[in-house]
């Protein structure tokens, strides 16, 4: 029997498979293992999946790109309809084509139809809201169930990189995983036995989870609306059409939505345009409004924010990033400081640092009893990131796991043992 690990992302998505000997991860696109959680629904009715989606979207095709589903899981957008192919679909059916490629890519690599899944899931979906938490959950089984997996597990994403990790563990250790994703950062505080005395993490080991809906996606909304949205009339101002005397805000709702991967399709859809169009001969800055209005025509909203997303990779490494978005026309230059970036991120980072300070907390353990911190996840390269990690565990060795498959790799090593914690 074949059973598999499926680590559906915000950002992108990873699977493994195991005959209950091996494990080995599944080539998802072109073969490469990792493939980003991104369709694209072309207009005679066809459909891209990952790095093609993107590249049909970047190629001007005809069509609706959508990227960064997991994140609506347990939220009203998932009651609401969208317009594909000029018919009304539900989320729900969207997500089921995704899912849906990814079981036929492991089935295609196993060569025999594959019913067994452990899936990854984020300690917390939501914060603070155990009903949108068990919807998410919910919802996600019964898509996996009805593209045809039948006996369908759970596990925390940071226990299944720590899993992952084990395997290559030589001794007895007290280590924190920090899974900084795209849409959630996670943590569990677990005992590693190493491979001298186990191979497998049993259920005791696991000392405490924490989780914060918070991760790489929020770190580019916030880099949008502070840097780039402004130069598209973001905190600009308009006289009121009844009362020139009177200056109003302009409205932030298609900026927000323009910054945040699963909405930037409804700041272009013709209600939204049409509110640009109204306000921009009472703009006062209006070249900004106009600037709004050829993202918003040209359909550009994923391409200006995947500019947003670059800097955001690009400011790992350096202080200060020039950007130029160069499309449809439309020319913007950006000059981009970390230190700027940051400031933006104080919330976020507060609500990080005490999801780790409670995930200690729950273990009975303190920062000095960790010997090790394993960070995986594309977020955990940002200086921001290492600073606060390296600040709370001062002592600690901090392993770098792969930071983009690790959970899928873990997932499979979970398969392959049988273990499922209960939630």
């Amino acid at each position: 029997m074949i059973a598999c690990g499926i680590d559906f992302g915000t950002s992108n998505s990873v699977c493994s498979i195991t005959d209950g000997d091996k494990v080995s991860l599944v080539p998802l696109e072109n073969n490469k293992n990792i493939i980003p959680s991104s369709i694209f629904f072309f207009k005679d009715g066809a459909v891209a999946f990952g790095r093609a989606a993107m590249e049909a979207y970047v190629e001007g095709d005809e069509g609706r790109l959508m990227r960064g589903l997991k994140s609506i899981l347990g939220t009203s957008l998932m009651l609401e309809r969208t317009v594909i192919y000029g018919k009304s679909v539900d989320f729900s059916e969207i997500l089921k084509i995704y899912f849906n490629h990814l079981k036929v890519q492991i089935e295609k690599f196993a060569n025999q139809s594959v019913d067994t899944v452990v899936l990854g899931r984020p300690v917390h979906f939501h914060d603070n809201d155990i009903n949108a938490d068990n919807l998410s959950q919910e919802t996600l089984k019964k898509i996996a169930a009805d593209v045809g997996f039948k006996n369908i597990s759970f596990q925390y994403e940071p226990v299944a990189a720590a899993y992952a990790h084990e395997v290559r563990s030589k001794k007895e250790k007290i280590a924190i995983v920090a899974d900084f994703g795209g849409g959630t950062s996670d943590f569990t505080v677990i005992r590693l036995a190493g491979q001298n005395q186990q191979d497998v993490i049993n259920k005791d080991a696991v000392l405490s989870t924490e989780g914060v809906r918070t991760g790489g996606n929020n770190f580019d909304k916030l880099l949008s609306m502070r840097s780039f949205m402004p130069s598209l009339g973001y905190g600009s101002s308009y006289r009121d059409m009844f009362d020139p005397v009177k200056i109003l805000p302009i409205p932030n709702n298609a900026y927000v939505d323009l910054s945040d991967w699963p909405r930037v399709s409804l700041a272009q859809t013709s209600k939204v345009i049409l509110q640009t169009k109204k306000l921009i001969p009472y703009a006062r800055e209006p070249q900004k409004l106009k600037n709004l209005l050829s993202i918003q025509e040209g359909g550009l909203g994923y391409l200006f924010l995947q500019t947003v997303e670059d800097t955001k990779i690009s400011l790992s490494s350096f202080d200060k990033v020039s950007k130029i978005f160069n499309e449809g026309g439309l020319s913007l230059d950006f000059q981009i400081i970390r230190e700027d970036f940051e400031q933006s991120l104080e919330y976020e980072m507060t609500k990080i640092y005490n999801a780790i300070i409670n995930c200690l907390q729950k273990a009975s353990v303190s920062n000095k009893d960790v010997d090790t911190v394993l960070l995986t996840g594309g977020s955990s390269q940002l200086p921001v990131i290492q600073r606060m990690i390296s600040n709370i565990f001062p002592q600690a060795e901090l392993s770098n796991l792969d930071k983009f498959s690790s959970v899928g790799l873990g997932l499979g090593f979970i398969a392959k043992s049988n273990f499922d914690l209960e939630f």
